[in-house]
């Protein structure tokens, strides 16, 4: 990712580069992204292909350049005091719910692609997105949006406690998906957590997949709790 000017228009954005092996994919990450026309997703500004300097392919993303830090740097210093965690993952929650309405499924939702930024919590990454029921992702399974909903739970945990739900959880060669079976059963022991935020993270990181809220559901319970903490 570079921080770019835009000689035009004069502003500035953000530019993601790949090289010839991902060119091909950077168009899909364009139009998963700029299907959402979410406030809480960057907006796409351009993309295209180039043929550089040794003949090889190289693809480019323009994004709207957002100011703030990657969440999983903001939990360096900690977890995030209850409340502002069920913010941050209702917002997750809010763009989950607006993708899969539209046909999207993110498949990659970690705090790694979530950034707190000035004008609040924003998902990005886009680049392993899928439309619903593809099976481009690997081992031939189903972009779900329910696997999207097992990502909200694991990152609800990460931010009220400030570690991984997979913690001493040995990687599979299966990749993220096989973790799910592996991980053991969220534990929140965290002072003053309401118990339905709670109730709603075992229920999104639920083996049974059929048994996980819909992000939307989710989102209206978070925003809710969320809502009233304020009084």
């Amino acid at each position: 990712m570079y921080q770019a000017v835009d000689a035009t228009a004069g502003r500035r954005l953000a530019v993601k580069v790949v090289d010839d092996r991902y060119s091909g994919l950077i168009r899909h990450e364009a139009a998963m992204t700029d299907r959402l026309r979410h406030p809480h997703v960057p907006k796409v500004l351009d993309v295209g292909v180039e043929t550089g300097p040794d003949g090889r392919d190289i693809g480019y993303l323009a994004l709207e350049l957002l100011k703030g830090e990657a969440l999983t740097s903001v939990l360096l210093d900690g977890p995030l005091p209850w409340a502002g965690a069920v913010r941050v993952a209702a917002t997750a929650a809010d763009v989950l719910a607006v993708a899969h309405r539209r046909g999207v499924v993110h498949r990659d939702l970690t705090p790694g692609n979530v950034m707190i930024t000035t004008t609040g919590p924003k998902v990005v990454d886009f680049g392993l997105a899928e439309l619903i029921g593809s099976t481009a992702a690997p081992a031939g399974e189903f972009a779900s949006p329910s696997d999207d909903v097992y990502a909200l739970g694991a990152l609800l945990y990460q931010v009220l406690t400030g570690k991984s739900p997979y913690a001493g959880v040995n990687r599979s060669p299966q990749g993220t998906t096989a973790l799910r079976w592996l991980a053991p059963t969220p534990v929140l022991g965290v002072p003053g957590l309401p118990q339905a935020v709670s109730d709603l993270c075992r229920a999104c990181m639920d083996k049974n997949s059929l048994a996980r809220p819909s992000a939307r559901e989710a989102s209206l319970r978070l925003w809710t709790i969320a809502g009233n903490a304020l009084h």
